[in-house]
């Protein structure tokens, strides 16, 4: 499971094991975020590429933001955000293809969380890193897809190529072969980050997508396709990329679209 329980977050809020990501940007975090919880937008995970893709960030830009966060191999980091935003996912993507793999996304999104009547805090960051540790980066290839993977893997009958995004998107420009699920249909009810284990597989296998194929997803910019790729992973699939550089990278290379 990609995911971790609220009730777990909430007993171990104190621990120096863990940290916890906030993903929302700084001004909802001023407002209000989970006790002891360190903001982290979305664009500072991002490289953004000549041709405007947006790229994962390379190892030694990666290992100095996780480092001055306080990860190191020890910690278990815990992301979160709002159920109907998928930036959460794109840090978790991330940090798993840097090697992190004790990196959890939080099973509900933070108003669910509020809700709850859960610890919260309010203002400026907390000060961290008093005891600065070495976040060392280890890539994890076998979770990332490029141009040029796709094109080589277009017409194999075990490999999936999955469009995250709108059908209107879908219809309007895709990389030939893929199929539309959008990303939108693995979210859960009342604040969930997703449908339970046995609704995702349920719901993919309703649309040809088995575990038993490589999975390869893909969207606008990379942040709705890292969702989808945990979506995958929740529910049980271990053979799954996320092509970060999505539409835009294809697009630019002058690769064909549908």
């Amino acid at each position: 499971m990609i995911t971790i329980d609220s009730k777990w977050l909430a007993s171990h809020l104190d621990s120096p094991q863990t940290v916890i990501i906030d993903s929302r940007g700084n001004i909802p975090y001023r407002l209000a975020h989970i006790k002891n919880a360190i903001p982290l937008a979305v664009e500072n995970v991002i490289s953004v590429a000549g041709n405007g893709a947006n790229l994962v960030l390379d190892r030694s830009s990666a290992e100095k933001i996780f480092s001055d966060l306080g990860i190191d191999d020890s910690k278990t980091v815990v992301v979160y955000g709002e159920n109907m935003d998928p930036s959460a996912a794109r840090i978790v993507w991330t940090l798993m293809y840097h090697g992190h793999q004790n990196t959890k996304l939080l099973d509900i999104g933070f108003t669910a969380w509020q809700r709850l009547g859960l610890p919260i805090s309010r203002g400026t960051a907390i000060t961290i890193n008093t005891n600065p540790v070495k976040f060392n980066s280890n890539l994890i290839n076998t979770i990332r897809a490029d141009a040029d993977m796709i094109k080589a893997k277009q017409r194999d009958p075990n490999v999936i190529i999955v469009d995250t995004r709108t059908p209107q998107e879908h219809m309007q420009a895709r990389i030939p072969g893929s199929i539309l699920h959008n990303w939108e249909e693995g979210l859960g009810d009342n604040g969930s980050i997703f449908k339970s284990k046995e609704e995702l597989q349920k719901d993919f296998e309703n649309n040809g997508i088995t575990p038993d194929k490589e999975i390869i997803c893909y969207c606008h910019s990379g942040s709705r396709s890292s969702h989808k790729f945990m979506q995958f992973k929740q529910a049980g699939f271990e053979n799954v990329r996320m092509y970060d550089g999505s539409i835009i990278d294809w697009a630019q290379r002058r690769n064909p679209l549908r």
